[in-house]
């Protein structure tokens, strides 16, 4: 049962459709050049999931023309009830991962937390918890002391060195830089290409 507060918030401040009717059982779907991605989600309790999230309205307030890439945001965004805490799950979907696409999930979690950061609002909530997944086939980082590019060897002005992307991934964590550095979970989920080669399968159970 959705709170009577956060329903005023999607029925009054919200686009239309913008969550999807609410369940525990959801079936999210990327499209991309390289093909088709297709994740089952399992999640437990009163939930809200917004399925295209990247394609959803945004706050304009934010610059368009920044090197943060502020209006880059993650596939699936879930809002889930656990007791009297909110946590906000964020689901990216990629056939490959190495160094690069690492620094581009960097920045679509950071674009996104800001936008649910003014969602908070609009449905009268609190976020306690973030929580990252990166649905993938192929894992191929490098370290970055050999890297040809010279935008992962430099640290935030001001801020320490980030550690190596596949010591990150490794580990399950992820740095985010929102002024400062942030330390989030991070879940990997391995995925299948079908028989056909057309599409990623996968399952993800959220507790």
């Amino acid at each position: 049962m959705i709170e009577k507060r956060v329903q005023y918030g999607i029925d009054n401040f919200l686009e239309e459709k913008f969550f999807l009717p609410s369940q525990n059982s959801y079936c999210l779907e990327e499209k991309s050049e390289s093909g088709r991605t297709e994740l089952q989600v399992e999640i437990k309790g009163e939930n809200l999931c917004s399925e295209d999230y990247d394609n959803k309205g945004k706050c304009n307030f934010l610059r368009r023309d920044s090197k943060f890439k502020l209006q880059r945001s993650v596939d699936h965004i879930f809002l889930q009830k656990k007791g009297d805490k909110w946590v906000l799950h964020l689901i990216e979907m990629k056939s490959r991962v190495d160094n690069k696409k690492w620094r581009e999930i960097k920045q679509k979690i950071r674009a996104s937390y800001f936008n649910v950061c003014a969602l908070e609002k609009v449905l009268g909530i609190q976020i306690d918890e973030i929580k990252t997944y990166t649905t993938y086939e192929r894992s191929e980082f490098w370290d970055t002391g050999k890297s040809a590019d010279p935008k992962v060897l430099v640290a935030p002005l001001g801020k320490p060195m980030l550690p190596e992307p596949k010591l990150e991934w490794k580990n399950n964590r992820i740095s985010v830089d929102i002024g400062k550095i942030v330390q989030l979970q991070h879940c990997a989920v391995k995925m299948q290409r079908t028989e056909d080669g057309s599409k990623l399968t996968g399952r993800l159970s959220i507790d």
